[in-house]
């Protein structure tokens, strides 16, 4: 394991695996303090590209996030975007509930944003995610 951190009322849960790679954001995110929360997760992302060590699955499963928090997200996509350039396969999957058209185009804006990823886009009701 690279990084688990356990979610709170304001903050997500988050896996980052190895042997397969895997990382995974769920829950609600409005940290107190956004630096704090996720500088640990952005260096843990960016590190990968220092020595690529095969496919990475991404999986992204918000219920809420605040606009600081995309800030931070949108650093970790950069990160994510670094790995693939050094030629590592990698899926990017964004599960978002049916009903909520607000996560759904947060991803398609992610998606738009970073065409070259594997970006996939998952629509679910709420007690499947």
């Amino acid at each position: 394991m690279i990084l688990h951190i356990a979610a709170t009322d304001r903050t997500p849960e988050i896996l980052f695996t190895e042997n397969p790679f895997h990382f995974k954001l769920a829950g609600e995110s409005f940290p107190e303090d956004v630096s704090v929360f996720y500088g640990p997760v952005i260096t843990s992302i960016n590190s990968l590209s220092v020595a690529p060590q095969g496919p990475l699955r991404v999986e992204m499963v918000l219920t809420y996030i605040n606009s600081s928090s995309i800030k931070a997200m949108y650093r970790i996509f950069e990160g994510i975007e670094s790995y693939r350039k050094t030629g590592s396969v990698v899926n990017v999957v964004w599960k978002s509930d049916k009903d909520d058209d607000i996560m759904q185009e947060l991803g398609e804006d992610f998606k738009d944003r970073f065409p070259e990823l594997d970006f996939n886009i998952e629509q679910h009701d709420g007690s499947s995610i």
